[in-house]
């Protein structure tokens, strides 16, 4: 019985993991279209800079990564991917620096950047 109710509940909440991840997608596209984000970046191709997805993949399980990209975000970065991008992910930006995003709060930036970590990274290739 309790085998059952285990693989019950395993099934279940595997289930809905799909779902959240499509929600929180969802949820990025909305804030990028509406802040201008979509200007330079895509969800998953090269733009003026680096994919949401290769974003979420350099700084996922960092301890700093909420703090680093917020403030990146509000207060600008310079030349962060020229580099890394073409050596880790074999992509350059066309830009070299962000602007600071004066229309984004800290707190939407801190929820866009939450958004950005959950992303699946599990198609973007490293370069060895």
């Amino acid at each position: 019985m309790k085998k059952v109710l285990i693989s019950t509940l395993v099934f279940t909440i595997a289930s809905f993991i799909p779902a959240l991840a499509g929600d929180a997608e969802k949820k990025l596209m909305e804030w990028a279209k509406k802040k201008g984000c979509f200007t330079c970046h895509d969800l998953d191709k090269p733009k003026n800079s680096i994919p949401f997805r290769v974003i979420a993949k350099e700084y996922k399980g960092k301890p700093d990564a909420i703090d680093t990209l917020v403030k990146s975000i509000m207060f600008a970065s310079f030349g962060k991917w020229q580099k890394i991008g073409p050596e880790k992910y074999g992509m350059k930006p066309r830009a070299i620096y962000m602007p600071r995003q004066r229309q984004v709060t800290k707190e939407e930036a801190t929820e866009i950047v939450k958004l950005i970590l959950s992303l699946d990274t599990s198609k973007i290739k490293v370069k060895k």
